[in-house]
């Protein structure tokens, strides 16, 4: 179904993508660089929070004028059809829209006679991006009357994409979490222990699995002054192993 010259592309394509470490970036990079292989009038790469609302920080609008970018965040994106798969989508999928309802039926819609054909993008198609159940992004193509829908090979592009942006944006995205989850558990300690700034820095290489003299090189003072910080800690949180204090930290 692709050419050689179209293969290399695509190669060419994800190599880029994964040299990427922030979700933003790979969104622009995908956004610009796959009309050469799939023509589009207008697209969006939008991340979405927990409760399904969108990460405006993080998205990326691509041939919208402001106006346009602010009603579908603020109206459109609550009526758009694509929603409807959020609820079924246990893996991430590829997804046109004039496969997904009848023509007659879709053209009916809200989200089409208000948004779409006023825009001049009658025809969509994209992929939404799930990890443990959870819907965590949405890549979505526009085309105008002029270009036509979106063909067999169109969408079997986006299907070799899928997989490789699932892949390395739930990784980003997901560490960035844990990370913020870590931060909140040390945050706790200091309100709940009452531990100093120097003890909270111990705390976390200790977290971290280092031991007393790793420790003293890293902050740079010496094994007795880090067994006294450790021994600080341990009456503070009212523990006498590295077990016993990591199972109090990350439990409150």
């Amino acid at each position: 179904m692709l050419k050689n010259s179209e293969w290399n592309t695509i190669n060419t394509i994800l190599l880029d993508l994964y040299s990427l470490s922030e979700e933003k970036e790979i969104a622009s990079k995908v956004l610009s660089v796959l009309r050469l292989l799939i023509p589009f009038s207008k697209g969006y790469f939008i991340f979405l929070d927990e409760n399904e609302k969108i990460n405006m920080e993080e998205s990326i609008f691509l041939g919208f004028d402001e106006k346009s970018k602010s009603e579908y965040v603020e109206t459109y994106y609550e009526k758009d059809y694509l929603k409807y798969l959020y609820s079924f989508n246990t893996d991430s999928s590829v997804y046109k829209d004039s496969a997904m309802l009848e023509d007659e039926i879709r053209k009916e819609t809200d989200f089409y006679k208000s948004f779409m054909e006023p825009s001049g993008i009658p025809f969509g198609a994209g992929i939404v991006l799930v990890k443990n159940n959870q819907v965590f992004a949405v890549f979505n193509l526009f085309r105008s009357s002029t270009l036509g829908d979106f063909s067999d090979k169109d969408m079997y592009v986006l299907n070799i994409l899928k997989k490789h942006l699932e892949n390395m944006l739930s990784k980003i995205i997901f560490q960035k979490k844990s990370s913020q989850t870590g931060e909140e558990v040390f945050t706790r300690a200091v309100e709940n222990f009452s531990l100093s700034a120097r003890e909270i820095d111990v705390l976390k290489l200790l977290a971290d699995g280092r031991s007393n003299i790793d420790i003293s090189e890293l902050i740079n003072v010496s094994v007795s002054t880090v067994k006294k910080h450790v021994y600080n800690i341990f009456n503070k949180v009212g523990v006498n192993s590295r077990t016993q204090l990591l199972n109090m930290i990350y439990a409150r």
